[in-house]
């Protein structure tokens, strides 16, 4: 069966008085038995008003073969990021994703762990990601909301430092049998050149049309 989901989502956060808009838009293609395509186009605006400061492009391929408990992904990452002279500057970044997955008396578990290669203009460096996540085993009112937790932490192996955390929380559902969607609150702390932490608070929606 051919499988295609096209996706489209936003945030809104605020840190230090400045005001964030992120917009995701791609899609999905099972392109043959346990191999599925994927394509994700990110906006995100706010530091510099309302045109976009960061723009990238991730396309990957995703194999559901292994076992019922792992998916294994290989993806690239195409980003342009303005800095503070107003001026773009480009990474690549190549990333390999593994998907654990699992049930525990009905929490409904998930591990993602990724390994990332950052070739910036000025510097190579070598990134792990790690995001564990949870769904909760009931549903609330008729939309049939399923809250979930999740927590994913950046860690630069270059110095083994801890550079940004993400904990988000928030309930999914299907507003059709065709479109799926969440709502949720994202806390997110960055590391900054200085050391010092910057926390934002992130509200973010996504959509998920199946076809």
């Amino acid at each position: 069966m051919v499988l295609v989901s096209i996706v489209g989502g936003n945030c809104f956060g605020s840190t230090d008085g400045n005001a964030e808009y992120w917009q995701v838009f791609g899609f999905d293609y099972e392109i043959y038995e346990n191999w599925k395509v994927t394509v994700r186009e990110e906006l995100k605006f706010g530091r510099s008003g309302g045109e976009p400061y960061n723009n990238n492009t991730d396309v990957g391929i995703v194999y559901k073969g292994f076992a019922d408990w792992l998916d294994v992904g290989m993806n690239f990452k195409k980003e342009y990021e303005r800095d503070s002279s107003r001026n773009y500057r480009d990474e690549n970044r190549p990333h390999i994703n593994l998907m654990f997955k699992g049930e525990l008396d009905g929490y409904k578990l998930g591990d993602r762990v990724r390994l990332e290669y950052r070739d910036k203009e000025t510097s190579n460096t070598w990134r792990f990601r790690n995001r564990f996540s949870v769904n909760l085993p009931f549903k609330l009112t008729k939309f049939n909301l399923q809250p979930f937790v999740s927590d994913e932490i950046f860690i630069n192996l270059g110095d083994s430092s801890i550079t940004q955390n993400r904990f988000t929380t928030g309930p999914s559902f299907k507003l059709s049998e065709n479109v799926k969607s969440s709502i949720y609150w994202m806390y997110k702390s960055n590391r900054s050149s200085s050391s010092e932490w910057i926390d934002a608070n992130v509200i973010g929606t996504s959509f998920v049309f199946v076809f």
